[in-house]
C-alpha cells in the first residue's frame, strides 16, 4: 500500500490539515518542474501520476478517510513498512537552480541559508521542498516550525515513527555520520522499525564510538529543552507563585 502522506512529503503521524496537503502539493509540482528535475521523461511522468494520485485522495474528504482508516489498520496489525525508502533520494535535482523570489526571501531571513544547508545533509529534494512550500504559503515566520515538519516527516519515511530511532537518526544526519545512517536505514529495512530496541543495540555494538558522542548529545538536549522552557514560561511561573502566597495569607489569616 503506497504511503499517499510520504509521497507529499507529509507525515502521517500528525494528521495534516487540508491547507498544509495542498501546499505540499503545490510545492511538488513546482519541485517536478523540468528547470529543477533532471531525471527522464519516463521518471518524471511517474513521479506526477504518483503525485496527483496522492492528491486526489488526500483531497477529497470521503477518500482520505477510507484510506486513513486502511492505512492505520496497516499500521497496528504489522511493522509498517515506512521504511521501503533507501536512504538516498534516486531523484535528480538541479543543484544550481536559483529562484529570484528565495534571493529576495534571503534578504529578509538570511537564516533561511543556514537551515537550507542543514536540510541538504537530508536531501538535496527535502531542501528544494522546504523552499517551494515557503514561496507558496509565505509561512516565514514559521521557519523553525516548517523546517522541523519536513525533518521529521522525511525521517519517518526513512526510519519509521519511533521516537528513539528518529532522534539517533537525526544526529547521525546532522552530525555527518552519513555511511552510519545508511547502516540504520538498512537495519530497519530489514527487520522491521517496530524491533526498535533491538535495533539500536545492535547499532551501537556495531558503532560503540558514536554511542557515547550521541549520550552525550541528548543530554546537552535536554537541560537545553529545560532552560529554554523555564525562560519561556518562568514570568507564568512567578504569577502562579504570587498567587499561591496570596491565597496561603488569606488561609493563614482567615484562622
Amino acid at each position: 500500500m503506497k504511503n499517499f502522506y510520504h509521497i507529499l512529503g507529509l507525515s502521517f503521524e500528525p494528521a495534516p490539515e487540508q491547507q498544509l496537503i495542498e501546499a505540499a502539493y503545490r510545492a511538488l509540482v513546482k519541485l517536478y518542474h523540468p528547470d529543477v528535475y533532471k531525471g527522464d521523461k519516463k521518471s518524471l511522468k511517474r513521479k506526477i501520476s504518483e503525485i496527483n494520485e496522492a492528491y486526489d485522495t488526500l483531497s477529497d474528504y470521503e477518500k482520505r478517510k477510507d484510506y486513513d482508516k486502511n492505512l492505520k489498520k496497516i499500521q497496528i496489525e504489522k511493522s509498517f513498512q515506512f521504511t521501503d525508502d533507501e536512504f538516498e533520494d534516486k531523484d535528480l535535482f538541479n543543484n544550481k537552480y536559483i529562484d529570484e523570489d528565495w534571493e529576495i526571501a534571503l534578504l529578509v531571513y538570511p537564516e533561511l541559508e543556514n537551515i537550507k544547508e542543514n536540510l541538504l545533509k537530508y536531501s538535496l529534494k527535502l531542501s528544494f521542498q522546504f523552499q517551494f512550500y515557503l514561496l507558496e504559503t509565505k509561512e516565514f515566520n514559521k521557519l523553525n516550525d516548517v523546517e522541523n515538519r519536513f525533518i521529521n516527516a522525511f525521517l519517518e519515511r526513512k526510519f519509521g515513527t519511533s521516537f528513539e530511532i528518529k532522534s539517533l537518526s537525526k544526529f547521525l544526519i546532522e552530525n555527518n555520520y552519513k555511511k552510519n545512517a545508511k547502516y540504520l536505514n538498512k537495519l530497519i529495512q530489514v527487520i522491521g522499525s517496530k524491533s526498535e530496541n533491538r535495533i539500536i543495540k545492535t547499532f551501537f555494538k556495531q558503532f560503540p564510538e558514536i554511542e557515547n558522542v550521541f549520550s552525550n548529545q541528548q543530554n546537552i538536549n535536554k537541560k537545553e529543552t529545560y532552560t529554554n522552557f523555564f525562560e519561556k514560561y518562568q514570568n507564568y511561573l512567578l504569577i502562579l507563585l504570587v498567587i499561591f502566597l496570596i491565597i496561603f495569607i488569606f488561609i493563614v489569616a482567615s484562622f
